[in-house]
């Protein structure tokens, strides 16, 4: 397997639909804050060797936001102490994204297993 890289390409799967929108987000400078499950894939001759492939989204917690749309590209630079690029094509993955009207985007490895 080829490691050219450590920027990690988080796709959502098609499964994730436009009905997938919950009720006001937690704080008023939240914007989104999900758990996110999905596979590790890696993908043969591209500067984005590895990503995820998303098959679900819940909203972190009760009076969280977690609106995805079908389709919709997300993606962010892994950290080296994240391991993504080490994992094999298959494992499963849990993160918790979150997107802040101020700070921005954060995602943070929660689960993985085999």
């Amino acid at each position: 397997m080829n490691k050219k890289t450590s920027k990690v390409s988080l796709a959502l799967a098609a499964v994730l639909a436009p009905a997938m929108a919950f009720s006001s987000p937690a704080s008023a400078d939240t914007v989104r804050d999900c758990v996110m499950e999905g596979t590790v894939q890696w993908q043969e001759n591209s500067s984005d060797n590895v990503y995820v492939a998303f098959d679900s989204a819940k909203p972190a917690d009760k009076d969280a936001s977690c609106r995805i749309r079908k389709r919709e590209k997300l993606q962010f630079k892994a950290p080296r102490e994240d391991a993504l690029n080490e994992m094999t094509p298959g494992t499963r993955v849990k993160y918790r994204y979150t997107e802040d009207s101020k700070k921005g985007a954060t995602w943070k490895l929660q689960n993985v297993s085999s």
